[in-house]
């Protein structure tokens, strides 16, 4: 195996120089590039640019067309010559609606033509992402190719990039990095693509490591695939596309078109990653508690009817358990809500760390908490409840003495129930505990 990291990425902390003749403009670009991260340094001329550029590395550079000394472009072509700023991104304000990069005798990485201040901002909103976004210049290549001249030629090829490319010269060793690797979307270790050629001296081929990754029911079987041929057979290419490849490499392969298919697929596939994260961010905001890191009441509404249906149509049990803080009431009103959300906080960790992974830990409401547990009988339910309660016990939050009332109730197999049978019932068993004189398990089985 062969490991190239060429990893780039930019600070966290990023820097701009904004170099602007109108305090206002100048202003609200700083804001702008504030409200975004950026440390930021101003001035309205060129002589003032310089001595800024001469002693920092900037990220980016924002510089008006008319400045007090001059033309903006004078200082562009400066920073075009300077070693410390050749490379850096320019963002080029004026007034002029017509004027394109393209147009000026300079390098310029985008023009902004001065409208309004949100278009302004939407603008250079853009072209941050566009240039200092790590989603459009990383990631990670997963190559397999067994022919020595074209995996120097593309290993070369890619240096100056900042994709880091993992080599293997066998599809059975790729494969096998594939299935270790168990993380995928936008996980700094998942891949973001694969680079393979079909024919190997070995068993296994690239139609079969294909066939192999499209297979995962995860976001794995989702990375694009670019494969490296010289197959002209047009049928052989429409089933390859069926199978899941992307994209195609010809040899002699193109140093331009290489970069290209390879960034536009990586690009395609961040912004998706950016567009899944989001929604699974907006889905555990809508479905946990802030306060317990547990699933609130509508998550254990909306699942609870799956986990009974799967029950019954796989035919295993699921148990219940319902529990309850003692007096909780009495510590805040003793020593304030500060102290009870700090006690409600760690009996949620506490709950979230004791269950499996497949299980439902629900804050229902107040000091109440309800527990689904698929593949769990009445016995086990009484046993886990019972280190539960001892568990709590011990908790002893802020310093705090507290105790839980806990109900179980189970659906065996073969019992027809529904969420509200189970819920009634362990409510039941609190309200038992309780009566009982608190601190206890107690279990309550379905009519």
């Amino acid at each position: 195996m062969y490991l190239l990291n060429t990893n780039n990425t930019p600070g966290l902390k990023m820097r701009a120089l904004i170099i602007e003749n109108n305090p206002a403009y100048r202003d609200m670009l700083e804001h702008s590039f504030a409200e975004q991260g950026f440390d930021n340094d101003t001035g309205d001329s060129i002589e003032i640019a310089r001595e800024y550029a001469a002693d920092a590395d900037y990220d980016i550079i924002c510089v008006n067309q008319d400045l007090k000394d001059g033309d903006g472009e004078q200082f562009v072509a400066w920073c075009n010559e300077h070693d410390r700023h050749r490379d850096t991104p320019i963002l080029f304000l004026t007034e002029n609606t017509k004027l394109e990069p393209q147009d000026l005798e300079v390098r310029v990485d985008g023009v902004i033509h001065e409208l309004n201040e949100h278009q302004i901002e939407d603008q250079i909103v853009h072209f941050v992402e566009l240039h200092l976004d790590p989603v459009f210049f990383e990631g990670r290549i997963l190559f397999v190719e067994d022919d020595e001249e074209v995996i120097n030629d593309i290993l070369s090829q890619l240096k100056e990039t900042g994709y880091q490319v993992t080599h293997f010269r066998t599809a059975e060793e790729a494969a096998q990095e594939f299935d270790q690797v168990e993380v995928y979307g936008s996980h700094t270790d998942a891949y973001d693509l694969l680079l393979t050629r079909l024919k190997f001296k070995e068993t296994m081929s690239g139609d079969e490591l294909i066939e192999r990754i499209r297979s995962y029911e995860d976001g794995r079987g989702f990375i694009p695939i670019i494969v490296i041929t010289d197959i002209e057979c047009d049928e052989r290419r429409i089933s390859l596309y069926r199978a899941g490849v992307n994209d195609f490499l010809y040899k002699p392969i193109l140093h331009e078109e290489l970069m290209v298919r390879i960034g536009n697929l990586i690009t395609n596939k961040r912004l998706l990653d950016k567009v899944h994260d989001i929604r699974r961010e907006l889905f555990a905001l809508a479905t946990t508690d802030k306060l317990t890191g547990c699933h609130n009441r509508h998550s254990l509404m909306e699942f609870s009817d799956k986990f009974i249906a799967q029950a019954k149509r796989h035919e295993y049990p699921v148990a219940m358990l319902v529990i309850d803080l003692d007096h909780f009431k009495a510590i805040n009103d003793n020593h304030g809500h500060a102290a009870g959300d700090e006690v409600l906080a760690q009996t949620g960790a506490l709950l979230n760390r004791s269950f499996r992974d497949g299980d439902l830990v629900t804050r229902y409401g107040g000091e109440e908490f309800v527990v689904l547990m698929p593949h769990c009988n009445g016995e086990d339910a009484m046993a886990k409840a019972e280190s539960v309660r001892v568990a709590i016990e011990e908790l002893k939050p802020c310093g705090l003495p507290i105790t839980t009332s806990i109900g179980v109730s189970s659906m065996e197999v073969g019992v027809e129930r529904d969420f509200e049978a189970l819920f009634h019932a362990g409510d039941e068993g609190v309200y038992a505990a309780k009566e009982n004189g608190r601190n206890q398990v107690v279990f309550v089985g379905l009519d």
